[in-house]
């Protein structure tokens, strides 16, 4: 018989307590790859809206974090608003109704209002134009694109896209009808927008969110800017065909701004946006956060370290379980000595001896490896539907972090060895005489 037979036999005579060791081991080895791969995608759900087509974000002053929060992912609560005439100060000539560049205007190449403030069904309602998502991309470049319907138009003031998380899980098509909340789910029911598009899947906080007409927003019941006493509405926009009438610009107020900023003659737009960021955080209208540094700020002062202490916790896991090897093994040598003397007296070398020890720890620790390894991408896969939700990409069992499950295996292995090493020297110095002689 094989040294690999002759362990295998030994694992097979005390199945109960050598299933049980694995099983420890698979478990430690579960939470090990669970934590590694839901880490890596929290980064992924973070770092995925460092890039959607735009590098800075203008709102009202306070923290930039909670504006990134906000604006990017959709958690946090709006900071305060900021005025329409500060919007109009970073958009063209063309695009202001006074004929006249606005002062942030050179500086900017797109500038997307959105509001906040409204709900569906748990999503986060945001109220912007058509330039969303016409003019910007989703961060590599590639434009937005539908899996169903169309982007709205600045026309259709109750058209509405729905990102692809939310069309799946509320099971919303092209032609129906929502209707959002003011302010929380249980507020005031708005009138009903239509869905015109559904987004197709960007693995973006963006999955998540409810896309309407800023100018069908602003008609809703408590989303006018009053008015001091004695100012009178200015008007914008004779009535729409549909009937509506644009709501004046002096009652209009915008969340915050997404920015893609340009790069002036003989510049880098990198400079230029530092440049306008400090102009814009020196004034009293606003402030401007650049996303990719929040973002990173973030993930340094909270999501790594956190991650690092999971992982702190379930490697300790992982130590127990190969303790476990030790504790099993050492239990079983007192029963194995005899086996071993025989072995050794029908002329096996105490090298065969040691090997086979060896051998029995290294079979647990791949067998309950891989199980452990199986079971934390089906726990993965269990709670992917929660992260997709809730995080905005995609989590499946078919979800990993190659680099560090590539290396667990080996490190269980070696983990394993050095486990076994005391009772594999305690049978390689088996008294071969001791054991065979009778009792008495």
């Amino acid at each position: 018989m094989t040294l690999f037979g002759i362990a295998w036999r030994n694992i097979r005579q005390r199945l109960l307590t050598s299933g049980l060791t694995a099983l420890s081991l698979a478990l430690g080895v579960a939470l090990v790859v669970a934590t590694l791969v839901t880490g890596r995608i929290v980064n992924r759900a973070f770092e995925s809206g460092s890039g959607l087509g735009y590098n800075m974000i203008v709102g009202a002053k306070g923290s930039p974090l909670q504006l990134v929060l906000n604006s990017v992912y959709f958690i946090s609560k709006p900071i305060e608003n900021i005025s329409w005439a500060f919007y109009q100060e970073f958009l063209s000539a063309a695009a202001r109704p006074d004929g006249i560049d606005g002062r942030y205007a050179a500086s900017t190449r797109t500038a997307v209002p959105i509001c906040m403030g409204d709900y569906f069904r748990g999503h986060r309602v945001v109220g912007t134009n058509a330039a969303f998502f016409d003019r910007l991309t989703r961060g590599d470049g590639r434009p937005f694109e539908f899996t169903a319907g169309a982007n709205f138009t600045d026309d259709d003031f109750f058209g509405g896209v729905l990102g692809a998380a939310v069309a799946a899980h509320l099971g919303l098509r092209v032609g129906d009808s929502f209707a959002p909340t003011h302010g929380a789910d249980d507020g005031a029911v708005h009138d009903p927008f239509k869905v015109v598009g559904i987004l197709a899947r960007t693995d973006t906080p963006l999955d998540r969110g409810v896309f309407v007409n800023m100018e069908g927003f602003y008609l809703q019941d408590g989303h006018a800017k009053p008015l001091p006493d004695g100012e009178a509405p200015t008007a914008v926009a004779p009535p729409q065909a549909s009937g509506h009438v644009p709501l004046p610009f002096n009652q209009r107020e915008v969340t915050a701004i997404l920015l893609e900023t340009a790069s002036l003659p003989g510049l880098p737009a990198e400079l230029t946006a530092m440049g306008l960021r400090t102009a814009i955080n020196e004034g009293r209208d606003g402030q401007a956060a650049l996303p990719v540094a929040e973002i990173r700020q973030l993930l340094d002062l909270f999501v790594r370290p956190l991650e690092l202490l999971l992982l702190l916790v379930t490697a300790l896991v992982v130590l127990v379980s190969a303790i476990g090897i030790l504790v099993s093994m050492v239990g079983s040598s007192l029963e194995r000595s005899r086996d071993v003397a025989i072995m050794r007296a029908l002329g096996a070398r105490r090298s065969h001896v040691l090997a086979t020890v060896l051998i029995e720890a290294v079979l647990l620790a791949v067998g309950g490896g891989i199980a452990g390894w199986v079971l934390g991408h089906l726990l993965v896969g269990a709670i992917g539907p929660w992260i997709t939700t809730n995080a905005g990409v995609t989590a499946s069992v078919f979800s990993a972090a190659p680099l560090a499950e590539a290396l667990l295996v080996p490190f269980l292995v070696v983990l394993a060895v050095v486990a076994a090493l005391l009772p594999a020297i305690a049978a390689y110095r088996t008294d071969v005489a001791k054991w065979l002689q009778g009792p008495g």
